[in-house]
Parts: C-alpha cells; sequence; structure tokens
C-alpha cells in the first residue's frame, strides 16, 4: 500500500491481492491515515489490485461508514473488469462512486 495527498485528497493505492490476509496487514493502518489527515475526500485506487475477496469489500463498506462520520467523499478507481463485476454484484456502487479518469487526480 502506498498513500498520496494533493489537494486535500487522500489517495490510497493497494497492490496484489485484497484478501484477508492483505486486509489484516493494513486495516488499522488505514484507519489511523484517515482519522489523521481527516481529507476531503479519499479514494482508493485499485490500477495495480489483482483479486478482491469478501474480505475487501467489507473493509471498502467499514471506511466507507468511517468516511461517512467524519464528512469525507470516498471513491473508488481503476478497477479491472472483474473486479468491477464483483463491485456491481456486491451493490457497492450504490454506496461508493466508481472513478473511470484513469488516475487523473487533478
Amino acid at each position: 500500500m502506498r498513500t498520496e495527498l494533493k489537494n486535500n485528497r487522500l489517495i490510497i493505492y493497494f497492490s496484489e491481492e485484497l484478501d484477508n490476509y492483505a486486509i489484516t496487514q493494513l486495516k488499522d493502518e488505514c484507519i489511523k491515515l484517515i482519522e489523521k489527515e481527516k481529507p476531503a475526500a479519499l479514494c482508493f485506487d485499485f490500477r495495480d489490485v489483482t483479486f478482491v475477496d469478501s474480505t475487501g469489500i467489507g473493509f471498502l463498506l467499514a471506511r466507507y461508514k468511517q468516511c461517512q462520520k467524519l464528512g469525507i467523499a470516498m471513491s473508488v478507481a481503476n478497477l479491472s473488469k472483474n473486479n468491477r463485476a464483483l463491485f456491481a454484484m456486491s451493490g457497492i456502487f450504490q454506496l461508493i462512486r466508481e472513478e473511470r479518469n484513469e488516475g487523473n487526480y487533478e
């Protein structure tokens, strides 16, 4: 995981798999980072993610609730075709906006 703060917008880049093991490794760091920075907007970038399971979906929903409490707009970006299909089936797009700007965060 790597992060970038630009124009009061926090971008969190994930890589490879977003599964139970990965979530246990990065969950606390993400929670603390969001609390510390309190950006106006948060984007999770999935450009380098090859696999997401239900734990990854649950993690995003929990971060959505965290952002709602803090008044932070949340989005996801650069989903692969397979990950987009999984997210659509989960209904997550009813809550979280998808950006399709291929990483142009300006």
